[in-house]
Formats: structure tokens, sequence, C-alpha cells
């Protein structure tokens, strides 16, 4: 099941207060293209959709594969900006404030195991040394995201 991108704000009615934004927006989405292509595994890109960005804070795309080698390896959701960057299956993530519910999960785990001194085996490789401060650094950040950001991705019911 591919993920709906009809109410995405790619470009359409955003009113944003500068090109510097819609440059910064473009940093971000070549940001996620690079994050995307350092990985091995992953097809190559055929389209990289703008879900959800505040320029220079975290970016939300919807990243669509040419040929994948499965149907459910077609897409992934990439997180960039100023959290660690994460790329992740959108099985159980069909919309953009549920995906980043998820990125927030998955970089919880990897900072509550620091926290608590286990192994992070089974967490998400982050890109940060382990350090009890880069994980109460990132707990901080995923609650900006929690409570700021989140919000501001949830579907909007329009006024008839």
């Amino acid at each position: 099941m591919f993920v709906d991108t009809s109410r995405f704000p790619f470009g359409i009615n955003i009113d944003y207060e500068s090109d510097e934004e819609v440059e910064g927006l473009q940093a971000m989405e070549a940001k996620a293209r690079e994050f995307i292509d350092r990985d091995p595994y992953t097809q190559p890109i055929a389209e990289l959709i703008l879900a959800f960005g505040i320029e220079s804070i975290l970016a939300l795309f919807l990243v669509r594969f040419v040929a994948p080698r499965k149907l459910e390896d077609s897409e992934r959701w990439v997180v960039v900006g100023n959290c660690p960057s994460m790329h992740f299956e959108t099985d159980d993530a069909p919309t953009p404030a549920i995906a980043l519910r998820l990125y927030c999960a998955i970089a919880q785990d990897w900072a509550d195991n620091i926290l608590a001194g286990d192994d992070l085996d089974d967490s998400y490789p982050i890109a940060a040394a382990e350090t009890e401060e880069n994980a109460r650094d990132l707990l901080s950040r995923i609650e900006f995201v929690r409570e700021e950001l989140i919000p501001l991705a949830e579907p909007r019911i329009l006024d008839s």
C-alpha cells in the first residue's frame, strides 16, 4: 500500500515568508538525497516528496524508489534537519504525523538505551557518540518535535 500524498504540502498553497525558506527546504532535500544515497541497500531514488518541513529545523520526505526489489521496498520515510537523520519503512506510518511519531519513538529507544547503559544492538544506528550528553540532547529535541511539530503535521479538516 502506497502512502497517500494528496495532503502533502509539496508546493501547493504554501505561504513562504521568503526565498530563504524555499532555499532552506531545498538544502534539506539535498541532505535527504545524500543520506539515502549513502545507504548501499537502497535503490535509486525515483521521487523525493516533501511531506512536512520547517526550514533548518526538520523535514520529512517520502522517498519512492526506482525498480524496488519488492513492492514493500518501494517507499521509505526520511527525516533530516536539526535532529539525527534517519530513514525507515512506511508500513506502520501512513501519514506524516504518524511518521514523525515513529521517528521520535525510534530515536527515544536509542537515547533510553544509552541512559540505561544497555547495548544498542537492536536500536537504530544513530550517527552520534554514545554519550549521556548526546542522549539527553536527543530526548530534548524529540520532546520539541512531539510538542511543537507533530501538531503542525496533523491533517486538518478544511471548512467548506
